[in-house]
């Protein structure tokens, strides 16, 4: 940058608008996300309309606004299948919100309501952690945005997190994603576009891998060759294996089907296509969270970021 400020003396007409320049690729410290995953787990668990969910909204807000973004929160009435009508609150931190060439980056927050994968049915009826099911896609987000604070792409960037995802009925797949529904349907800011996006599910577990989740291949395709182009080039490929594994309804398919851009959902799936065995437990706790995960993760996003030319 100390090199450009001569050239926008000598022609002070161009300004900052003659086209995007980027900082240097910043770097993603594993070892700080894995200070917000504790944070987070602190707040305890975080059902959708829950007083604990209200306090990781503030803390979500706080966070994105000491790293320079811009904030807003959607707050939209939804209906879980099970319990009352809840308020439910996405929060997006925009990056450079006066770029038209944007990239989104998505995540939920809140936690699911009941650990009905415990084998005690007493236990079933208790909110889980989600400390990697809500919780690291958070803490990604969130030390995405301390690294964006620093130095930033060509493209503006939209950090989003999304709220009442995990409260649906197995075999009712619109009864998840409530909070990313009405985002995709009436997004905040309006008419908001972008190039592509990536939603962050389950990305801090100890071994986990990410292979291709069905609908991030057939309908995010480019998005998925961005991603593993850039862990090539770090050497991390062995996070993204090339194999598909089955299709999941998640915040992707939403924002997809709302926004028409191509959305691929970086999710940990065996390669079976089975999730984590502590999903949707009292078990999904910090215990097996890996800072090595988050940040190879976090690094390879940073890569994409930074390669997206114009």
């Amino acid at each position: 940058m100390k090199r450009l400020w001569p050239l926008l003396l000598l022609l002070p007409a161009c300004d900052l608008h003659c086209g995007p320049v980027a900082g240097p690729l910043p770097t993603f410290s594993g070892d700080h996300a894995h200070e917000l995953i504790l944070q987070y787990e602190k707040l305890g668990p975080k059902p959708a309309g829950s007083e604990a969910l209200a306090r990781t909204t503030a803390w979500i807000r706080q966070e994105l606004e000491s790293s320079g973004a811009k904030v807003h929160v959607q707050e939209v009435k939804v209906k879980p299948p099970v319990g009352p009508e809840v308020t439910a609150r996405n929060v997006i931190g925009q990056f450079d919100p006066e770029k038209k060439e944007r990239i989104l980056l998505s995540a939920h927050y809140d936690t699911r309501p009941f650990a009905d994968e415990e084998s005690d049915p007493k236990k079933q009826k208790q909110a889980v952690p989600g400390v990697n099911d809500g919780g690291s896609g958070t803490a990604l987000l969130l030390e995405l945005a301390r690294a964006l604070k620093t130095s930033r792409p060509k493209a503006g960037v939209d950090l989003l997190f999304l709220d009442a995802e995990d409260a649906g009925l197995p075999r009712e797949s619109d009864s998840y994603c409530l909070g990313t529904q009405a985002w995709a349907k009436s997004p905040v800011p309006a008419g908001y576009r972008a190039r592509f996006g990536i939603n962050f599910d389950m990305v801090g577990r100890i071994g986990a891998v990410f292979p291709v989740e069905g609908h991030s291949g057939s309908r995010a395709a480019s998005v998925v060759a961005k991603v593993h182009s850039a862990a090539k080039e770090l050497g991390l490929s062995d996070y993204f294996p090339a194999q598909r594994a089955g299709f999941v309804i998640d915040d992707h398919v939403y924002l997809m089907d709302g926004l028409g851009i191509p959305v691929m959902d970086i999710i940990h799936l065996s390669p079976e296509g089975r999730f984590p065995p502590e999903w949707h437990t009292l078990r999904d706790t910090s215990e097996f969270i890996s800072r090595d995960t988050l940040k190879a993760v976090g690094q390879v996003t940073l890569r994409v970021l930074w390669s997206e030319e114009f």
